[in-house]
C-alpha cells in the first residue's frame, strides 16, 4: 500500500528542534535556508505559515474564515469573508434524510495545532447535529510541511449509526478572480480556455480530466489546484466564475466503504494540494504532478520496463478502416503502398450487427473480414478491430440470456445509466467493470476475436475515456457510490487479459489517455481533446511523456482534407509524439487529395527516423517560432502558426528541436538563440542541441 500522506519536502535538518509558536506577534522561525512552518495568534489572525506560504485564518473562534492566502509571494485570496464554508457533506440517514451540510448548519469548535515529523497541522472542528440524539464532528486537516510550497487539505467526520456520508464537495475555497486568467484542465492533451463567467468541470478519470488537477493561469503566474489520489478515484474538478470571484472545489461521490461505523468515521482517503508558480502552469505541472506520478502504479514504469511488442514501436501511421467491402480493401491496398512499412488499422464496423447496436453481440464477423485481415497481414501491416468495453445493449440477445441486467451499473434509485448515440439512435446501457459477468463477457470476445481471426490485438473502447459512474448495485462485490470499484475493476479486467489472453505479439488498445489506464494498454488513441472556443495545450505530453505510446490528435474528416486543417492536425500530432494518421483510407485517396496524402507521407516517412525520440523520449516544451511564421485560421482550431515546433529529449538525453512546416510555402523562422533557420514547404526538420 502506498503512503497517502506523502509530501513534498525530503530535507533531513539534524538537531533542529520542531516548535510551534503561539506569540502575539507574527514570526516566521527559519534554520539557515530551510523554512520552518509555523503557527502564529495575532490577535484576530491565525497564521499558518514559512517562507513560501502563508495563510491567515479568523482567530475569533466563534466562525471560521480564510481571511488571506499568499502562496509562493503571491495574494490569491486578498479578501475576509468569503472562505466560511471550505466543505460541503451531503448525508444520508436510516430513513432517507440527504441533508446538504455546510459550516453554517454546525458548531465551530476552534483549532488545534499539531506537529507530525515536519510537517505542521492545523484541525479546524465543527459539531453537526444529524438527529436529536446523534451528532458527528467534522474535522478538517491544513498541512504545511517545512520548506513546502503545497499546502495539504484533509476531511473526516463522524458517522453515526444508520448514517453514511454520500457526497462532498472538498476543499472549496474561493480566490479572487484574476483579470485575462485562463483555466488549465487536463482534458486529453490539455486544455487553456478564458476565464469566463460559467462553471468548468473536470471529470477524473476521463477524457475531461486525463489528470487529477486543474489550473488557474494568471499574468503573474499559476493556481494548482489538485489530488494525491493513488486509487483514481472518480472525482469532478470544478472552477465556477463570477464577476468577481473564482470558487475551485472538488466534487466527490462518495463511497460507502468510506463510512466506517466501527471507527465512527467518514475519511476522504487521499490529500488535496494547492500551490501557485510563478513561471505558469508549465512549471507547476512539471515541479509537483509529474514527481507525483511516478509514485503510482500506472505511472511508475518506463516504456522499457513494458512488454510491448516492437512491431509496435516501429509503427507511424494508423488507419481508421471501415466496413467489410471491396471499397475499403482497395483503399487499404493503396495507403499500405503508398505510406510504405509500418501503417497498421484499426478496423470499425466489422461486426454483424450495425455500429453502436447490439453490444456486445459482435460475432459474426461480416463476412471476408478474415481474408482482408490475411491479406493486409501479408502486406506487413496489423489489424486490431473495434469493442467496445463498456457498454451492454439491454436489446442484445446476449443481455436477456445472459442476464445483463445483473451486471448493469446502477443508480441511486436502481435504474440504469442509459446512453444513446447519434450513430445508432438505440439505447446503450453502462455495465459495471467490476462484475465477473462483464469480465467473461469481454474476455471471450478477446479470445474469439484472436482465435478464430487471427488478428493482432484488441481494440476495447471507451475505457480510458469515460468517467466512472457510482454503482449502487450491492451485488456486484463492491462497496456502493463511488471510490475506486471502476479502476480496480478495468484493472483486475486487463491484468487477467494480458496474463492469459493476449496472444504472444498482439496488443491492446483503448481510447484517450486517462492516467490510471496507461499501464494496462499497449498504445492509446487520443482523439477527442476540445478545439472549439479553447487552446490545445501539451499539459499530457509535458507529465507523461517517456511512459506512453499515442495514437493521432483529433478526429479526421472528409471535410477537413479541403478545410485545412488535415495538415494541422497532423504537424500537432507529430510535435506531441504521436503516431501519425487515423484516418478513413477512402478519404485520402484520390486526385483531390493527392497535396494532404503528400504532406502526412512526408511525416510519416520523417517520423521513422524519430524512433530514438518519440519512443521512450520525453516531451520538454512547444515552440512557435517567430519571423516569417505566418498565422491562418484553422477551422475550429482558431489562429495558428503554419511553422510550429517543439523540444524533445532523446532516450540517451540528447535535446532535439522539430519544426514543422504546414504551409505550401517555405519560410524562415527564428528560436531564441539560434540563427534563423528555413523550414521547407510542407516539411520537417530536426536540430539535435
Amino acid at each position: 500500500m502506498k503512503n497517502s500522506n506523502r509530501n513534498n519536502s525530503n530535507h533531513n535538518i539534524l538537531n533542529c528542534v520542531r516548535r510551534v509558536t503561539f506569540t502575539l506577534l507574527a514570526t516566521v522561525i527559519t534554520f539557515g535556508a530551510y523554512a520552518k512552518s509555523t503557527v502564529t495568534e495575532a490577535g484576530d489572525d491565525l497564521i499558518l505559515a514559512n517562507e513560501h506560504v502563508k495563510i491567515i485564518f479568523d482567530n475569533n473562534k466563534k466562525q471560521f474564515d480564510i481571511k488571506s492566502i499568499e502562496l509562493s509571494g503571491k495574494k490569491v485570496l486578498s479578501e475576509a469573508g468569503k472562505n466560511q464554508a471550505p466543505w460541503m457533506l451531503t448525508y444520508i440517514g436510516a430513513q432517507g434524510e440527504n441533508p446538504d451540510l455546510y459550516p453554517n448548519h454546525a458548531v465551530y469548535k476552534g483549532y488545534k495545532a499539531k506537529q507530525v515529523q515536519d510537517t505542521l497541522k492545523l484541525e479546524f472542528s465543527w459539531l453537526l447535529t444529524l438527529s436529536y440524539s446523534q451528532t458527528a464532528d467534522v474535522k478538517m486537516t491544513v498541512s504545511l510541511p517545512d520548506d513546502s510550497e503545497l499546502v495539504y487539505w484533509n476531511l473526516e467526520s463522524g458517522t453515526p449509526k444508520g448514517w453514511v456520508v454520500h457526497k462532498t464537495e472538498f476543499p472549496r475555497i474561493h480566490f479572487d478572480r484574476p483579470e485575462n486568467g485562463k483555466f488549465i484542465t487536463s482534458a486529453g492533451w490539455g486544455a487553456e480556455f478564458d476565464l469566463k463567467t460559467e462553471l468548468f468541470e473536470s471529470s477524473y478519470p476521463s477524457v475531461t480530466g486525463s489528470m487529477q488537477l486543474i489550473m488557474i493561469d494568471r499574468e503573474d503566474g499559476a493556481i494548482y489546484w489538485a489530488t494525491q489520489d493513488y486509487n483514481a478515484c472518480g472525482k469532478d474538478f470544478k472552477a465556477d466564475v463570477n464577476d468577481e470571484e473564482l470558487l475551485l472545489y472538488t466534487e466527490i461521490v462518495n463511497s460507502e466503504a468510506w463510512s466506517n461505523h466501527e471507527t465512527g468515521k467518514y475519511v476522504i482517503p487521499w490529500n488535496s494540494v494547492m500551490g501557485f508558480s510563478a513561471k505558469g502552469w508549465k512549471d507547476a505541472a512539471l515541479k509537483w504532478y509529474r514527481p507525483f506520478t511516478f509514485t503510482t502504479d500506472w505511472g511508475n514504469k518506463t516504456l522499457e520496463e513494458r512488454n510491448i511488442p516492437q512491431w509496435l514501436y516501429d509503427n507511424d501511421m494508423w488507419l481508421r478502416t471501415n466496413f467489410v467491402e471491396e471499397k475499403t480493401i482497395e483503399a487499404v491496398r493503396w495507403c499500405l503502398d503508398y505510406f510504405g512499412k509500418g501503417v497498421s488499422n484499426h478496423w470499425y464496423f466489422w461486426h454483424n450487427y450495425p455500429y453502436d447496436t447490439h453490444y456486445p453481440d459482435y460475432f459474426p464477423a461480416k463476412p471476408n473480414f478474415a481474408k482482408y485481415i490475411a491479406e493486409v497481414q501479408a502486406k506487413g501491416s496489423h489489424v486490431v478491430p473495434y469493442i467496445n468495453g463498456r457498454l451492454w445493449d439491454p436489446d442484445a440477445d446476449s443481455y436477456k440470456a445472459r442476464n445483463g441486467a445483473s451486471a448493469s451499473c446502477r443508480k441511486y434509485d436502481g435504474t440504469l445509466y442509459t446512453e444513446i448515440y447519434p450513430t445508432s439512435k438505440v439505447l446503450n446501457t453502462v455495465t459495471c467493470p467490476y462484475t465477473d459477468l462483464w469480465h467473461t463477457m469481454i474476455t471471450e470476445l478477446v479470445d474469439r476475436i484472436q482465435g478464430e481471426l487471427h488478428t493482432n490485438g484488441v481494440y476495447i473502447d471507451q475505457v480510458a475515456c469515460a468517467a466512472p459512474q457510482p454503482c449502487y448495485n450491492r451485488n456486484h462485490g463492491h462497496a456502493v457510490g463511488g471510490g475506486d470499484f471502476w479502476y480496480r475493476g478495468y484493472d483486475k479486467l486487463m491484468t487477467d487479459l494480458r496474463a492469459n489472453h493476449l496472444r504472444d505479439n498482439n496488443i491492446f488498445i483503448s481510447e484517450e489517455q486517462a492516467e490510471c489506464y496507461l499501464d494496462m494498454f499497449d498504445i492509446l488513441l487520443c482523439v477527442n481533446t476540445p478545439h472549439k472556443g479553447c487552446r490545445v495545450i501539451p499539459l499530457f505530453p509535458i507529465v507523461y511523456s517517456g511512459r506512453v505510446l499515442t495514437i493521432a490528435h483529433t478526429y479526421n474528416s472528409r471535410d477537413m482534407l479541403s478545410r485545412g486543417d488535415f495538415q494541422y492536425q497532423n504537424m500537432q500530432c507529430f510535435l506531441f509524439g504521436s503516431q501519425l494518421g487515423w484516418m478513413d483510407p477512402t478519404l485520402i485517396v484520390g486526385e483531390e487529395v493527392r497535396e494532404e496524402a503528400a504532406f502526412l507521407k512526408t511525416l510519416v516517412e520523417f517520423r521513422r527516423g524519430q524512433h530514438d525520440v518519440f519512443n521512450g523520449g520525453r516531451y520538454l516544451d512547444e515552440v512557435i517560432p517567430t519571423g516569417d511564421n505566418p498565422i491562418v485560421d484553422v477551422y475550429r482550431f482558431g489562429k495558428c502558426h503554419v511553422v510550429s515546433g517543439a523540444i524533445w529529449e532523446s532516450v540517451k538525453g540528447q535535446k532535439v528541436l522539430y519544426l514543422v512546416n504546414m504551409d505550401k510555402k517555405a519560410h524562415v523562422v527564428n528560436v531564441e538563440g539560434m540563427k534563423p533557420i528555413k523550414v521547407d514547404a510542407c516539411k520537417a526538420i530536426r536540430i539535435n542541441l
